[in-house]
Formats: C-alpha cells, sequence, structure tokens
C-alpha cells in the first residue's frame, strides 16, 4: 500500500469522524416510538430494574442494544440520553475503520477502489445520519462488519467458527432474524472449499457457539414468563400487520385497523385491558402469528405483492427515514430570520440529495445481484475451476440476498436497508468497473480469488 493512499485513508477518516461528530451535535432530533423504548429499557437496566417496560419483563425486542446502552450508560456514569448518541459515534468510527480492511480484501491490490469504496463508507448519508437515533443500526452494523472481518482475516478453522458464532448471537440478540445468518457462513464456506463434510461442521459449531451465546437471554424469557421464547415475541405482531388483507403498500399498520375474526379481536382486547401495551403482552404471539400464517397460506399472489412492496419500501423510497429520526427536529435556518418557505425548500433539497443517493446504491445494488445470481448458482453447484467466482463477489452476493429476503418475508422499512449500503457501494464500484473493462478490451481482469 503506497503512502499516498495511506494519506488519503487518513484524511477520510479524519472527514468521515468529523461529519458523525457534527450531525449529533448540531442537528437535533427526538427518539419516538422503538427508539424510545429503547432508551427506556436501557435506562431500566442502568438503574437496576432489568428489561422492563412500564414496570413489565419485555422481550418485545432483542435486548442486545439496550444492555449495550446500558452498559455504556455505566461507563458514563449515568443515563443521559445523549450517551446513545456518543455510543453510536464510537461504534460508527470503529466500523469505518474496519470497512478499510473489508476493503483491502475486497480490492486486492487495487488501492484506487478501496479509497474510493472507504470514502464513499466515511461520507454516505445514512452512516452519518443513523448516528443520531437510539436504535439498533449502528451497533449492529458494527457486528455485522466484524463478522466479514473474521471471516476474512482468522485463518479457515474451528476457531473461526466459533467466534463468529459468538458475533452472531450477539448480532442475533439485536436483530433475531440473524439467527437464519449461520445459513450465509454455510454459503460462504463451501463457496470457498466446496467440501461437505468441512462445511456442515463448521456451520454446526458455528450454529453451537451462536446458541450458547442467547442461551442465558432464553432462560431469562423463560422465568419471566413461564414460556420458551427464543429472544423475541414480536413476530407474530409483525407478521399480522405486515400480511393481511387490509395491507395493500407493504407498510406497517396498526394493529386495531387489521382485519381478524372476532374472537382473536376479543383475546387481544382482553390481553390488554389491564393497561399493559402490545409490547407487554407476550401471550398474544402464538395467536398473532397462527391468524397471519393462515391467512398467508391462502392468499400467496397477495403475499407475494406485499413481499415485493417490502422490498421496494426498504430500498427504493429514498431517504425518508432520515427525516423522520435523524433529523425530526431540525430547523435548516433556526434563528437565522430566514422566510419558511426557503428553509423548507433547503430541507427538501437535503431530502432529495439523500434520497437519490439512496436509490442510486440500491439499484446498484440489485443489478449486480442480477448480473451475479446465475453465475453464482451455476458456481455454487460446480466443482471445476472454471466455475468460480471470486470470493468478494460471492460474498456481497449472499449477503445482499439475505438481507433482500428478510425484508421480503417480514417488514419493510427504510431504515432495514442500513446494513446493506457497505455492499452496495462495493456493487456500484464492480458495476463501475465493468463498465470500464468492456470499454477497454486490453484491460486486464483480477485474477479469481480463492
Amino acid at each position: 500500500m503506497s503512502k499516498r493512499t495511506v494519506v488519503l485513508l487518513i484524511l477520510l477518516t479524519i472527514l468521515g469522524v468529523g461529519l458523525r461528530i457534527f450531525w449529533i451535535l448540531h442537528v437535533p432530533t427526538q427518539q419516538l416510538y422503538d427508539f424510545a423504548t429503547f432508551l427506556e429499557t436501557a435506562s431500566n437496566i442502568y438503574n437496576g430494574r432489568g428489561h422492563t417496560i412500564n414496570g413489565n419483563p419485555m422481550a418485545w425486542v432483542g435486548p442486545g442494544y439496550s444492555y449495550a446502552l446500558a452498559f455504556f450508560h455505566l461507563l458514563a456514569g449515568s443515563d443521559n440520553p445523549f450517551n446513545a448518541l456518543i455510543f453510536n459515534v464510537i461504534l460508527s468510527i470503529a466500523t469505518l475503520i474496519m470497512s478499510a480492511f473489508v476493503y483491502f480484501k475486497w480490492f486486492p491490490d487495487d488501492g484506487i477502489k478501496v479509497i474510493i469504496a472507504y470514502g464513499l463508507t466515511a461520507i454516505f448519508p445514512n452512516l452519518i445520519a443513523y448516528n443520531n437515533v437510539a436504535g439498533t443500526e449502528t451497533l449492529f452494523l458494527f457486528l455485522l462488519v466484524s463478522l466479514i472481518l473474521v471471516r476474512q482475516y482468522v485463518q479457515v478453522g474451528r476457531k473461526q467458527a466459533i467466534i463468529m458464532g459468538i458475533l452472531c448471537g450477539l448480532a442475533a440478540l439485536v436483530k433475531p432474524f440473524m439467527l437464519a445468518y449461520p445459513a450465509v457462513a454455510l454459503a460462504m464456506w463451501w463457496m470457498q472449499g466446496r467440501r461437505i463434510r468441512f462445511t456442515l461442521i463448521r456451520t454446526a459449531v458455528m450454529t453451537a457457539a451462536m446458541l450458547a451465546v442467547i442461551a442465558p437471554w432464553t432462560i431469562r424469557n423463560y422465568r419471566a414468563f413461564g414460556e420458551f421464547i427464543l429472544i423475541s415475541y414480536n413476530m407474530g405482531y409483525n407478521q399480522i400487520v405486515n400480511n393481511n388483507y387490509a395491507n395493500i403498500r407493504g407498510a406497517w399498520m396498526r394493529l386495531d385497523t387489521v382485519p381478524m375474526p372476532e374472537e382473536l379481536r376479543e383475546q387481544v382486547e382482553h390481553s390488554l385491558q389491564d393497561g399493559r401495551t402490545i409490547k407487554e403482552a407476550y401471550e398474544l404471539e402464538p395467536l398473532l402469528g397462527a391468524q397471519a400464517r393462515h391467512w398467508m397460506v391462502r392468499n400467496p399472489i397477495a403475499v407475494s405483492q406485499l413481499a415485493l412492496l417490502r422490498v421496494q419500501r426498504t430500498f427504493f423510497n429514498g431517504a425518508d427515514d432520515i427525516s423522520q429520526w435523524a433529523m425530526n427536529d431540525w430547523d435548516f435556518y433556526d434563528g437565522r430570520g430566514i422566510s419558511p418557505v426557503r428553509n423548507q425548500r433547503h430541507m427538501h433539497f437535503f431530502e432529495g440529495v439523500f434520497a437519490i443517493t439512496v436509490n442510486v446504491f440500491s439499484a446498484a445494488g440489485l443489478l449486480f445481484g442480477f448480473a451475479i445470481l446465475w453465475p453464482y448458482v451455476k458456481s455454487f453447484f460446480c466443482r471445476t475451476h472454471d466455475r468460480h467466482i471470486p470470493v468478494p463477489d460471492s460474498t456481497v452476493f449472499i449477503h445482499i440476498a439475505f438481507f433482500v429476503a428478510i425484508v421480503a418475508a417480514f417488514e419493510g422499512q427504510e431504515r432495514y436497508a442500513h446494513p446493506v449500503f457497505i455492499f452496495f457501494i462495493y456493487a456500484i464500484i464492480w458495476l463501475c468497473s465493468r463498465k470500464r473493462d468492456n470499454n477497454n478490451p486490453t484491460t486486464v481482469r483480477s485474477p479469481i480469488i480463492r
């Protein structure tokens, strides 16, 4: 790596750090809905009341973020809500620096591409703005990039599988859908060596390590609720609000607007009549889930339509989430005597810039996915060397496919695209490189990385 590359990486790091700190200091926002719940549960943990809301034990969502934030409260000596933003910035800076090492593997012997990818990561709007949100996104991306680093830098073997399992377990406690991530690891190990026994053993070791990390929380849930709840009990709720006859946009709906049998509605009302919220009513999970699956089995076309709408809403709905969650209390010309019309024009201008950025990178990511799909399938099922595809292409493809499948199957929101942007950054550079190579037949393409 040249001295110039090192200098540019340092300058981009300083820029990325500065933008993240500037955002949390100068762009005010209110923590709403789930983000307010995370702050409440973290504060309760810090003050010795456990993972509770309204005095009741809760496992509505994974506890990972709340416990991590509570630990940071402990280090800070208070449960000041601003601690969440400082915690995010620390994690985001660490993720930014780690991403450089990811890009070294993805773009070997190509410092220009590393610089471009790292620069985009440093200034990407969502990766900056979400430092202002007391939510899971920044912590989850940190754990995901850590997983990829271990996969790329720790020698393949039992040690690698155990470390990946531990990180996957921590990530699952933040976002429970990561329980399915061993399937991604299985695909990566298989593509690397195509040895069945090796792949299955490593996947089993990783899965065992992941479950070992989750086990204490599962035991806590059984003691608190008297039921087996692996991590959280909101899947039934998410299924029914996202899959029902009245859902026409693939978006979240209020439970009281969801069509359901009168008997089930009475059970919901009975469970909530003591003043509890839906986040505390753990006993409704199997009932709501059963009704959702009943409707889904009988309406496969509608389910497919809603799945596509969720993908569109997550990846091609602009950057409304930034204005909703990361800067909802910010006035561009606050106190400067500028007219509200000009102020709103400036606000919409920046929202437009953010939206175009997100849509362009999302389009690049999905185009990359379509371009790699068939070569990946052929490589997956073929052992001949000439069918192998580069490891970075394989890694990025399987992660994009995984996150798109999660969104299609469960719920779509713009913020759920957050962990996929580093893969989209690779995708857009890959597409531009392929276009350049096609325009210059003398270009020598990089060898297959095995």
